[in-house]
């Protein structure tokens, strides 16, 4: 393989200043162009392997070589005016237009411009001479952003070879694999910000707060087709989607003298919600793990699990037999049992469904003391996540009727048996889960002792060595949680923009303990 990215910036910067007034501007021209290459070969049964893969040609059974070749651009023209007047009122205009090739040859091109503005209330003249307030800064801002984070050629129709039998013979053939979308454009994200910098008491006490809109629309998305099309999805700009929330954080001086402690935290609070949808009022979306695994639906945030709810255990044959149509083709005692939620007396796995929680959290903290001594010093941070579920694939995996995976111990202990019932726990390989249900959806809220350091600066003098410190540290040394998987920070799909807090067999975030020591000199 063989790749080549090419990459050009052209900047002019002009500044200029008079009396109280200040100015720069920035103008640019931007071109960046990938071409990667693929050539792939393959052959089996060697007399001997002397030239390894260097004479394929020796072998008894060559295999069909395969190879590609893909190209990408990028071109923008950018610019930008910031004007101070007595370093107090800012004001900021940019503006952008980016060529993207992902797109149609009549959308390739996209406008952003933004504009901000800020004031430094605290050198007005009556807060200047102010022994409470040290800084007061108000901001507000608005600007639009463009994403074109999607495959290459998503707007373009797409053949692939393979091969077929005429006549008793294999040939190749060409096929379609991809439908075209000549109207494909630029992704654009709209922020509105509106916030404060207020510093109290000689900057002891920080705070900092902001409120934030942000309308994503002709949003990009991988949407399912009709398996009689002879495809299986297609990228569209499908609608629009909104962000808003509230960001607040605090540094303060605790104690400054021989001893000094700081603290700074942070809480973001996010509320996420489909806005709208072209064509539909929602989209069943197939992650990489499990068919229909999220929704996209108007009125609800992006990405939220659906399927069927968990309703108890089946304990007889008698019940199941009761049950007729409620239960499923093959079910038996200590098998799931799922609610009738459109009330047919039928339960139908496509159906019955609805919404059954968000990988998105409610709001997501950190918080951080530092505490230094005469050389030592002592930091602890911790970081939370609240109200946000996660799908444990890796549960529904292991405490599923495969015969081929292994179950949990924990499983394994409170699985439904006949002479120990339960209606909380599924017998042990005597059912199979739905594509997805509420019963695998826990709770991800966590708080976690993220970091914890301590340090101490030797107290030498050398004329050879500045500086000298040791310190010890450990990361992720506790995690307080109700997910009963290993980790609660985990998405196994984190390349898709729709799927979110999905866990399958993902890695556990390590405990880590260092010990070190760095000298300057």
């Amino acid at each position: 393989s063989s790749n080549l990215n090419l990459l050009n910036e052209n900047i002019l910067t002009y500044t200029t200043s008079f009396k109280e007034h200040a100015f720069d501007v920035v103008a640019g021209v931007t071109f960046q162009s990938n071409h990667e290459e693929r050539t792939y070969s393959e052959a089996q049964d060697f007399p001997n392997y002397t030239l390894g893969a260097n004479n394929l040609g020796l072998a008894d059974k060559p295999l069909p070589p395969s190879g590609s070749v893909q190209e990408w651009g990028l071109n923008s023209y950018l610019g930008r005016l910031n004007y101070r007047f007595k370093d107090r009122y800012l004001f900021t205009v940019t503006g952008r237009i980016d060529g993207s090739s992902r797109f149609g040859n009549n959308n390739r091109y996209g406008f952003f411009p933004s504009g901000a503005f800020a004031w430094r209330i605290s050198d007005e003249a009556f807060l200047k001479s102010s022994k409470v307030v040290s800084d007061l800064k108000a901001r507000v801002s608005y600007g639009i952003t463009g994403n074109d984070g999607i495959g290459l050629y998503s707007s373009l129709s797409q053949y692939g070879t393979g091969r077929t039998v005429f006549g008793d013979q294999q040939v190749l053939m060409t096929q379609a694999s991809r439908i075209a979308n000549p109207d494909l454009k630029w992704e654009k994200t709209a922020q509105f910000d509106v916030g404060f910098d207020l510093g109290l008491y000689n900057n002891r006490l920080q705070f900092t707060a902001d409120y934030y809109v942000k309308t994503t629309s002709d949003l990009l998305l991988g949407v399912q087709l009709p398996v009689t099309t002879g495809f299986t999805s297609v990228t569209r700009n499908v609608g629009s989607l909104e962000n808003k929330g509230f960001e607040f954080g605090i540094n303060t001086v605790n104690i400054d003298g021989v001893v000094k402690w700081t603290s700074n935290g942070n809480i973001s609070f996010n509320q996420n919600k489909v806005l709208k949808l072209n064509d539909a009022d929602q989209y069943l979306v197939g992650a990489t793990y499990g068919a229909g695994t999220s929704i996209v639906k108007v009125g609800e945030p992006v990405g939220s699990f659906y399927g069927n709810v968990f309703d108890g255990i089946w304990q007889t044959t008698d019940e199941i037999k009761a049950a007729g149509a409620m239960a499923r083709s093959g079910d038996l005692p200590g098998a799931l049992k799922y609610k009738d939620l459109s009330g047919d007396g039928v339960f139908n796995e496509a159906t019955d469904r609805q919404i059954l929680g968000n990988g998105l959290p409610k709001f997501i903290y950190g918080f951080t003391n530092t505490v230094s001594f005469k050389g030592m010093d002592l930091s602890i941070f911790i970081q939370g996540v609240q109200g946000n579920q996660i799908m444990n694939y890796t549960r529904r995996s292991m405490d599923s009727s495969d015969p081929s995976q292994a179950f949990l111990k924990s499983y394994y202990e409170s699985a439904w048996r006949a002479d120990k019932p339960s209606q909380t726990s599924p017998s042990i390989r005597q059912w199979r889960p739905t594509n997805t249900d509420s019963y695998f959806v826990e709770e991800g809220s966590f708080l976690r002792l993220k970091n914890v350091s301590l340090g101490y600066n030797l107290p030498l003098k050398s004329k050879y060595l500045n500086k000298a410190r040791v310190y010890i540290s450990g990361q992720n040394l506790l995690t307080f949680t109700k997910y009963r998987g290993y980790d609660p920070e985990v998405n196994s799909d984190f390349n898709s923009n729709t799927s979110y807090g999905v866990d399958v067999y993902a890695y556990p975030s390590a405990r880590t303990y260092t010990i070190g020591a760095s000298f300057s000199f």
